[in-house]
């Protein structure tokens, strides 16, 4: 009986050591992109009250690859996850300045396969302003209520 509980105990542990080393290698076997967008990514709340009624998932593209986003102008991808599942509610400023254009990611898009901090459940689009002569660039959501959370990111 003895030696059962030995072989099932070590059968166990090689299980557990086996399943950790598959975890750490999945993590470790990402594209070169998906660590410059962990470099430049942030993810903030909108917290009233003491709950989260909203979390916010930003990309400063142009700090990603400064080649494919060179066009004078500022990207951000953005996740928005609402509570209750009203994004809409949300509008988005750069500066105070209002967005120029939003093109909604789909899953099968290869950008999102690298998102970092990726929510599931979040809803994704690239963002993009005109250029600004700041040298911060600070992007706001802002709620029906006036309720503001933001962002900022030190431009490229």
């Amino acid at each position: 009986m003895k030696n059962i509980k030995n072989k099932i105990l070590i059968f166990g542990l090689a299980s557990v050591l086996l399943g950790c080393s598959q975890s750490a290698t999945s993590v470790l076997d990402k594209e070169p992109i998906y660590a410059q967008n962990m470099q430049y990514s942030k993810v903030i709340k909108e917290v009233q009250e003491g709950i989260v009624n909203a979390i916010f998932n930003v990309t400063y593209l142009n700090s990603v690859d400064t080649k494919k986003w060179d066009d004078n102008k500022q990207h951000f991808l953005v996740g928005i996850y609402a509570v209750d599942d009203n994004i809409s509610k949300y509008t988005v400023t750069m500066n105070g300045q209002k967005q120029i254009s939003s093109t909604p990611i789909n899953k099968q898009d290869p950008i999102y396969k690298n998102i970092a901090f990726r929510n599931h459940w979040g809803e994704y689009k690239i963002v993009t302003f005109d250029n600004s002569d700041k040298r911060n660039v600070t992007l706001s959501f802002i709620d029906t209520k006036d309720n503001n959370t933001s962002v900022s990111f030190i431009k490229e």
